[in-house]
C-alpha cells in the first residue's frame, strides 16, 4: 500500500478530482478482509459475524411476524425517555408504554428489576407488578422447562435494582412460577405486560396465554429476546395468524408486539404488512 492511500482508496484530499465509491468498489476489500478475520479469529466470526447473519436470517423468513421500523410507530419520535444508553430495548418500551398511556403493567420475570424501575421512573402513574420466582433454590422446581440457569440463578438480586428507591412505591414484587401462578386477580386489567422470563417454548406459551387473559380492551404485550432464543421465534410465529392483530417484530431491537391499541399509522400498516 502507498503512502498517503488507504485500504479503500486515496485519502481524502488527496486527489481534487471527483471520485465516485459504490459499494461494488469496496466489496473486494470487504470480503477479503472479512476472511482474514475469520482465519485469524474463528471464535469471533462464529460469535459476531455467524450470529448476526443467523438474526437476519430469521427476521427476513419470520412467516407470520411483521417488522417494522421504529419510525412507522405513530406519535413514537415525539416521546422521550429517561433511561441508560445500553439498554435499548428497554428504553424502546418505556417509549411505547409512555406512548399508550398505559397505567397497568404486568412483568414477568423482574431479575434485578431494572426494567421495573425504568418502566416506574419514566412513567409516574403507572402500577407495576413484577412477578418471579422465590430463589435460586426454585429453578429446581419449576413446573416447565427453565433457561439461563448458570446466568439468572448463579446469583439472586431479585427486585435489587428498585429496592429503596422513591419507584418501589409504585411497584409490587410477586412471588411464584408463572406456570402455576393464579393470574385471575388480573384478568382483563393489565395495559402492559411484559414477558421476559424463561425463554423455553412451553414457557413463553403459558405466560402468553396468562397474557393474554390479562389484556385490557386497549392491551399491549411485549416479548423481549424474540430474535435470540429459538422458543420464543417458533411459538410467536406459530400463534401470530390465531390472534385477531399482527405481532410486530421492532426492528433494532429484541421486541416483539401484540396490541389491541393502534400502534401504525394508516399507510405505515399497509407498507408494513405489503414488505411481510
Amino acid at each position: 500500500m502507498r503512502l498517503g492511500s488507504t485500504l479503500f482508496g486515496p485519502l481524502p484530499g488527496e486527489s481534487s478530482r471527483v471520485q465516485r465509491v459504490r459499494n461494488r468498489d469496496i466489496l473486494p476489500a470487504v470480503i477479503r478482509e472479512a476472511i482474514a478475520r475469520a482465519v485469524a479469529d474463528p471464535r469471533s466470526a462464529r460469535a459476531r459475524l455467524l450470529k448476526s447473519l443467523w438474526i437476519e436470517l430469521k427476521r427476513f423468513s419470520a412467516p407470520h411476524i411483521v417488522s417494522v421500523e421504529l419510525s412507522q410507530i405513530a406519535g413514537l419520535d415525539k416521546v422521550t425517555v429517561d433511561g441508560h444508553v445500553m439498554r435499548h430495548s428497554p428504553a424502546v418500551l418505556c417509549a411505547l408504554a409512555q406512548l399508550l398511556a398505559c397505567r397497568s403493567i404486568f412483568e414477568i420475570g423482574t431479575f434485578r428489576g431494572d426494567t421495573s424501575w425504568l418502566l416506574a421512573h419514566n412513567l409516574p402513574h403507572a402500577r407495576i407488578f413484577t412477578l418471579d420466582l422465590a430463589g435460586p433454590e426454585s429453578a429446581q422446581h419449576v413446573r416447565l422447562e427453565i433457561t439461563d440457569v448458570d446466568e439468572y440463578f448463579h446469583t439472586w438480586e431479585r427486585g435489587s435494582r428498585f429496592r429503596d428507591t422513591p419507584e418501589a412505591l409504585r411497584i409490587t414484587p410477586l412471588i411464584g412460577d408463572s406456570a402455576t401462578f393464579d393470574f385471575s386477580p388480573y384478568r382483563g386489567a393489565m395495559d402492559l405486560i411484559y414477558i421476559d422470563a424463561s425463554h423455553s417454548y412451553s414457557y413463553v406459551k403459558a405466560d402468553t396465554e396468562a397474557a393474554l387473559a390479562m389484556l385490557s380492551p386497549t392491551g399491549t404485550i411485549v416479548w423481549d429476546d424474540y430474535t435470540y432464543y429459538p422458543g420464543i421465534y417458533a411459538y410467536l410465529n406459530e400463534i401470530a395468524p390465531t390472534l385477531d392483530r399482527p405481532i410486530y417484530h421492532l426492528l433494532d431491537t429484541r421486541l416483539a408486539v401484540h396490541t389491541r391499541g393502534d400502534l401504525l399509522t394508516v399507510g405505515s400498516l399497509a407498507t408494513a404488512v405489503r414488505q411481510a
